[in-house]
């Protein structure tokens, strides 16, 4: 009797045992994640936003989950409430989902702002280089290019200067934007339909300077041409002129006059036919 009574009072003190770890465990993985939320770290100059933080939270609590089970499966002696108590863990955890965005929340919302008053300023550039670029045309299809790409440069180089981790931390807070503007991405796609309505209209523009230069030349040319045989004709009716005394020596004054006039005339006509209005 005494053996028997000694074995259950040891099974029983081990139960005890096994319960006092059961809440340590519980009482530990509630812990844990508080103490992570409190002093995780960045490791960069920007926190983490919304998306990036229930992301950080599920992996936490994926690996507090693994070492809970990992210790609670040698609790063989109160299986029953092992499982009680991790549903009641694990709802404890899931309670707290969002604590770490809530501790950055103030930061984030201001990089946000801070995002969209960038964003905003890009939009203003490019719409300003698209009106400047349009009152150039026609250029090159080189130029157009180089213009655009002069442009994403200096914006880069300006997020990289002006925003926390640059380009690259402007895309982790450009999600949750005021109406109308675009995330960073967005802008670039903005940026290359741009360049491919300046190009279309560069082609436009060329089309109707070279009809332009076309018609400009021709009306020089013609008149060049014009000018050119009007004083051909002029230097011929003053060759005639001159040599009218000698050719027409045997014809009376008169009769050399009408001559003359008649030879003139026929030059002029002549020239005059070939004149382009």
């Amino acid at each position: 009797i005494h053996q028997k009574m000694g074995k259950f009072i040891l099974i029983d003190l081990k139960k005890r045992e096994e319960k006092k770890k059961l809440r340590e465990l519980c009482h530990e993985i509630v812990k844990d994640f508080s103490e992570w939320v409190r002093n995780y770290e960045v490791d960069d100059d920007t926190p983490p936003n919304e998306e990036e933080c229930a992301a950080l939270e599920e992996a936490k609590f994926e690996e507090l989950k693994a070492a809970f089970e990992e210790q609670a499966q040698h609790l063989r002696r109160i299986t029953t409430l092992v499982e009680m108590k991790t549903l009641d863990t694990y709802a404890a955890l899931d309670m707290r989902r969002g604590y770490l965005y809530r501790r950055f929340a103030d930061d984030v919302e201001e990089l946000e702002e801070q995002a969209g008053r960038m964003l905003t300023h890009c939009v203003k550039t490019l719409e300003t280089k698209v009106s400047e670029v349009s009152d150039m045309l026609p250029m090159t299809e080189a130029q157009i290019g180089e213009e655009m790409e002069q442009l994403k440069n200096v914006l880069a180089g300006w997020i990289e200067t002006n925003f926390p981790d640059g380009v690259g931390g402007l895309d982790s807070y450009d999600d949750e934007l005021p109406d109308g503007t675009p995330s960073y991405s967005e802008f670039l796609e903005s940026v290359g339909a741009a360049e491919a309505d300046l190009m279309e209209k560069n082609a436009a523009a060329i089309e109707a300077e070279v009809a332009e230069a076309k018609e400009e030349y021709s009306t020089m040319l013609k008149a060049k041409v014009n000018e050119a045989i009007n004083k051909a004709v002029e230097e011929i009716i003053q060759d005639i002129h001159e040599d009218a005394q000698e050719e027409f020596d045997y014809l009376d004054e008169d009769a050399r006059a009408e001559l003359l006039e008649t030879l003139a005339q026929e030059v002029k006509d002549y020239g005059a036919s070939r004149l382009d209005e």
